[in-house]
């Protein structure tokens, strides 16, 4: 007996006790992307091919950051951690400016915004309050004990995401090769 899955054209798709699906180029639309940066090489490489992308299909840019929150008892054991947290966010804020002031696209419309909470999660939440449909990010390519500490914010993205998403490895990277 041959797979469902594997009599139907590439364009189909099919879930477990699904018929398959054709998806058509008109169904596919992307008005907004969302490009979360960490100002890093690897997220600036991303935020260029998010602009790029951006103005080829001409839907809006939404560039955003987001400052990690800390504990509630790490504010009360530090009073300046509040002050640290608004002084990130001001640092974040003139880098933006500084992405958007040198964008020179036709046809895109590019906003930024902070957020703050756990990246992964602040990132999943504003895409969905923005609507977006596809989110466009880089990734540092972490491994071994590196991303047994860190872990891997693009990851629990890809896993949880409503929409899209597209990794832009660092062209420096072996993934990029």
């Amino acid at each position: 007996m041959i797979d469902r899955a594997a009599r139907c054209h590439p364009r189909d798709r099919v879930l477990p006790g699904r018929q398959a699906v054709r998806y058509s180029a008109a169904m596919v639309t992307v008005q907004k992307i969302l490009c979360p940066v960490d100002f890093s090489e690897t997220s600036r490489h991303a935020f260029d091919y998010a602009l790029l992308f951006a103005q080829s299909i001409g839907a809006e840019l939404i560039l955003v950051h987001a400052v990690e929150d800390v504990p509630l008892f790490a504010t009360y054991a530090d009073p300046q951690m509040d002050a640290i947290l608004q002084e990130a966010e001001k640092a974040a804020r003139r880098e933006l400016a500084e992405l958007i002031a040198d964008v020179k696209a036709e046809n895109v419309r590019v906003r930024s915004d902070i957020i703050r909470g756990r990246v992964y999660k602040a990132i999943l939440q504003y895409a969905e309050e923005q609507e977006a449909d596809l989110i466009v990010m880089g990734t540092h390519g972490r491994t071994g004990l590196e991303y047994a500490f860190f872990g891997s914010v693009a990851e629990r993205v890809i896993r949880r995401a409503h929409c899209p998403v597209l990794i832009v490895p660092h062209p420096g990277s072996q993934e990029y090769r």
